[in-house]
């Protein structure tokens, strides 16, 4: 009884919307699928690798010398001083140079990051 009273336009335009929305959900679960494989496996598709030389703190401690004062090793200074990372520039990260920061497979000249004139 209720469907016979919606009007067949309105009725028609709803059906149509849900097709519509249907169909683009389908086509970007498809295109996301396609990205993942397109994606740099070294950096998982960031860009950007752990710096190694600060284990992705972004300071480096300063080792102090020792001195041997009576057969007794003590240090020369009482706290560990450190400075900023000069790899990362304290950021932690290190760009990928797989993929030269574009997160994808293989970075080609045609790449709008990679500027030849730089």
């Amino acid at each position: 009884m209720q469907l016979s009273q919606v009007d067949p336009i309105v009725a028609s335009f709803s059906g149509g919307a849900v097709g519509v929305i249907s169909a683009s959900m389908v086509v970007e679960i498809n295109n996301v699928k396609q990205q993942e494989h397109k994606q740099c496996k070294y950096c998982l598709g960031t860009g950007y690798l752990a710096c190694a030389r600060c284990s992705t703190t972004g300071s480096i401690v300063l080792t102090e010398p020792v001195s041997t004062v009576n057969g007794r090793d003590q240090p020369l200074s009482s706290s560990p001083k450190t400075r900023r990372c000069s790899n990362c520039s304290g950021s932690g990260k290190v760009m990928c140079p797989t993929c030269l920061c574009t997160g994808m497979t293989m970075a080609s000249e045609h790449d709008p990051q990679i500027d030849p004139f730089d």
